[in-house]
């Protein structure tokens, strides 16, 4: 079971002219989803900096309907700095991609040390995907 998961509305014009989701659709669902499980623990959009540092997707198939998606997400490490999130997109028919992105906690300096509470969340998150 995912540490959390979060369901994403399809839009109308998330959707291209071939009829499918544009594939930065995807990364976009990535992100609201980190934001919401970041949010889960406390920390909100304004309340912790991070940057995307590496990012990758594997697409399983198209995605071309307004049905919403299911995204998962677990913890895959925890660093100093960092924490490696994978997600599973899914729709009523399955699997449609896997996502993973190493986040990195900023500040005006450059990175910083994940914070404590958040981190103790994200271990026992770790924990409990391994």
């Amino acid at each position: 079971m995912a540490a959390y998961e979060t369901t994403i509305d399809v839009r109308t014009d998330d959707l291209g002219r071939s009829g499918h989701v544009n594939n930065s659709k995807f990364v976009a669902y990535t992100d609201l989803a980190r934001d919401r499980y970041l949010a889960s623990h406390g920390y909100g959009p304004d309340d912790l900096d991070h940057l995307v540092v590496r990012l990758e997707v594997e697409y399983e198939r198209a995605l071309a309907s307004l049905t919403p998606v299911t995204v998962a997400v677990d913890v895959a490490a925890v660093g100093e700095t960092s924490v490696t999130l994978e997600y599973e997109l899914r729709d009523a028919e399955g699997v449609v991609a896997t996502v993973t992105t190493v986040a990195v906690t900023v500040d005006a300096e450059g990175s910083v040390p994940i914070p404590d509470p958040l981190r103790r969340g994200l271990e026992a998150d770790l924990e409990t995907a391994t």
